[in-house]
């Protein structure tokens, strides 16, 4: 089935995430009948997608989407702190001290994709109820630049041929403890959601922070 949509908002890097993901099941253009119309950092008719924080205005179903990470930081998104740590790991420079509160970060793949489900069942959060979007897993800052410096490191030793056994082991998994969470996102609303549009394990986002980190890697070099 195909369907009509208009997506709306400042172009960029999260935009265009979601444009891509819709491309494959509709149109998206300007001179349909009655499109779906969706708001990427801008209020629409039928889904708003709001930086957390942002004010919403209107009474259309919302959601406000925190700690996502695009390839190319999308200044609209992001805060900056997730590129500037892993060109921290690039540098080489002593670990700067970084704010101690958690992130939940969030590929933008899953955003998109979980922005697809609600098109193709035509479900969306109630207008009079927000939800949030996150990542589910709490990353301390300290840890992600670790990650990121092991993932560096391979990089290089791949990009000229100098392998170790360390390059060639698999990164350490730095699990977070638990630090002093003020504010972890409520995602029920969200696990609810996409149960109802038959995705079986609510919101588990799939995507690798890893890859998501390899990809950001490829970009500053």
């Amino acid at each position: 089935m195909e369907y009509s949509v208009i997506v709306k908002g400042p172009n960029g890097p999260m935009k265009k995430a979601i444009q891509d993901r819709l491309t494959s099941i509709s149109r998206i253009e300007e001179g349909s009948n009655n499109p779906l119309e969706i708001g990427i950092g801008v209020e629409a008719r039928d889904l708003s997608i709001l930086r957390n924080g942002q004010q919403q205005r209107t009474s259309s179903p919302c959601i406000f989407v925190r700690d996502v990470v695009t390839d190319i930081e999308d200044v609209f998104w992001s805060d900056g702190l997730f590129h500037s740590i892993i060109r921290d790991a690039i540098s080489g420079k002593p670990i700067p001290v970084y704010p101690p509160e958690p992130r939940y970060w969030l590929p933008v793949q899953d955003v998109a994709n979980a922005i697809r489900a609600m098109v193709v069942r035509n479900l969306f959060p109630c207008s009079d109820d927000p939800i949030q979007m996150a990542g589910r897993r709490p990353w301390e800052n300290g840890a992600l630049h670790s990650e990121a410096l092991h993932l560096w490191k391979r990089f290089r030793a791949s990009t000229m041929g100098i392998h170790t056994p360390e390059t060639l082991s698999e990164p350490p998994i730095h699990i977070s403890t638990q630090p002093a969470v003020t504010e972890r996102p409520d995602l029920s609303g969200l696990n609810d959601l996409m149960i109802a549009c038959e995705e079986p394990n609510g919101w588990r986002p799939s995507g690798s922070l890893r890859l998501s980190i390899m990809r950001v890697l490829a970009t500053l070099t």
